[in-house]
């Protein structure tokens, strides 16, 4: 009898526990959703209905497994919209776009491919603020690269004889940036330009450009450089 007590008491203390565990699960589950809340801009989501329109404005349509430094292991789904700059995070009933004035570092798990929001100087000299992949990042020293589709109207036919062109989404060309301490611009795309950059290094510099043959439009010599600069 007396084991026969002491098992039900053990199961009621079981239960008791499983449903604590449940209840700060859902809490932190309710937390995360507060702060993502307030970390969210609007989705135009007018901008699908026109089947019409050829290419995507996603670097990849589907999302894809994604988690957020400030959330640690917790994970989301997400996908990123380089015609408009936004990070978009897939929920239990909506869509939401992440608010790029916060400080956010997204990784997609799968490519292990790493988006942070930086404030930045674009070729016209205009300051924006969005997200840049990042390729090499040290604390003082990152090369980082700006993702951009851009979008076409429609053109009609104007004589009969030429054709109409639909409306699209096109990829155009990466735009690599480069961070020092905590400012970021535009990478020079000239050898004697890049150097000047860096004049305490500039013989090394130059050596190692012409030895490695770099080519500042390719990714991976970009990375390349940019590794061989922190042994400087």
């Amino acid at each position: 009898m007396l084991n026969i007590k002491y098992c039900i008491f053990l199961v009621l203390i079981s239960l008791g526990t499983s449903k604590i565990s449940y209840a700060f699960q859902d809490v932190n589950i309710r937390e995360t959703q507060e702060q993502l809340n307030k970390m969210i801009s609007t989705i135009d989501h007018n901008r699908d209905k026109n089947k019409n329109i050829k290419g995507s404005p996603y670097i990849n349509d589907v999302f894809q497994v994604v988690k957020f430094k400030r959330f640690g292991d917790k994970s989301f789904t997400g996908r990123y919209d380089a015609n408009l700059g936004e990070m978009q995070i897939m929920r239990e009933n909506d869509t939401i776009a992440l608010n790029n004035t916060e400080n956010f570092e997204v990784t997609f798990i799968l490519s292990d491919k790493i988006y942070k929001t930086h404030s930045y100087v674009d070729n016209n000299g205009i300051t924006k603020r969005g997200f840049l992949v990042v390729l090499n990042e040290t604390h003082s020293l990152a090369v980082l690269k700006e993702e951009v589709i851009r979008f076409y109207e429609e053109k009609p036919s104007t004589n009969g004889y030429d054709k109409a062109k639909p409306a699209e989404y096109r990829r155009t060309k990466d735009i690599y940036y480069y961070r020092q301490g905590e400012h970021v611009s535009v990478l020079p795309q000239k050898r004697k330009d890049f150097i000047k950059l860096f004049p305490e290094h500039s013989k090394d510099l130059e050596v190692f450009i012409k030895k490695n043959k770099i080519n500042f439009k390719q990714e991976d010599d970009l990375i390349t450089l940019f590794q061989y600069l922190e042994t400087l």
